[in-house]
């Protein structure tokens, strides 16, 4: 057991660290170039934090830093919870998959931008999602738990449709309505929120069908 904690802590702290690491070092990055495309300061900073990228490993950040320096304490309780690490899992498994089949070829970054962007988008979402596998209890996971998924995927695509048609900005060719139009923007966002419920369904099934395999192991040995 303790060597078991250990191992969880070590990988949670290592995972937080890498992450807070690739979040300070993009957010000078993406303040300059958004003031070199004529942002002001506050507009730069808010288009920084309009990337579901950089909100999500925030989240991942956010998660294993209560988990591992304050379990205890009420958000430590709120963020170490299956269902809310859980969620995580999902939304950072999300930005690798879509960064690296949409959105990679877009750009060809160098230097300090190029070790935040790996960062952010792969070694994050690997070591994170090992931590959830090896580490997060899901025998409680339950059907619902999706919908309770679905709303912060929902409330940034609702946050970035506003900001796009007040300051004509989009964070993702994907989703500029300027550039596609609103219809396309929801049918593109559609087919990323359906494989992103069938992503969740999946994860409770397979916990859910283990689940029962697992306790039949423990009664049989």
């Amino acid at each position: 057991m303790f060597e078991s904690n250990t191992v969880k802590r070590a990988l949670a702290a290592a995972t937080a660290f890498a992450a807070w690491f690739a979040l300070l070092l993009q957010f000078p990055l993406a303040i300059a170039n958004s003031l070199a495309h004529g942002m002001t300061i506050l507009g730069a900073v808010i288009a920084y934090f309009s990337f579901f990228t950089i909100l999500t490993n925030l989240a991942v950040a956010l998660v294993l830093t209560y988990s591992v320096f304050a379990p205890d304490s009420r958000w430590g309780r709120f963020f170490s919870s299956p269902v809310v690490a859980s969620g995580t899992a999902l939304y950072i498994v999300m930005v690798g998959t879509v960064y690296f089949l949409m959105l990679r070829h877009l750009w060809d970054p160098e230097g300090f931008q190029k070790i935040a962007d790996v960062i952010l988008h792969g070694v994050v979402p690997v070591m994170y999602v090992a931590y959830w596998i090896l580490f997060v209890p899901k025998a409680a996971l339950r059907w619902k738990d999706t919908l309770s998924w679905s709303i912060y995927p929902l409330i940034y695509l609702a946050w970035i449709l506003i900001r796009g048609a007040i300051s004509g900005r989009y964070p993702y060719p994907f989703v500029d309505a300027a550039q596609l139009g609103y219809s396309r923007v929801l049918l593109n966002a559609a087919m990323l929120f359906a494989s992103f419920l069938v992503a969740g369904l999946a994860v409770v099934g397979v916990c859910r069908w283990t689940r029962p395999r697992a306790q039949q192991m423990e009664i049989n040995s």
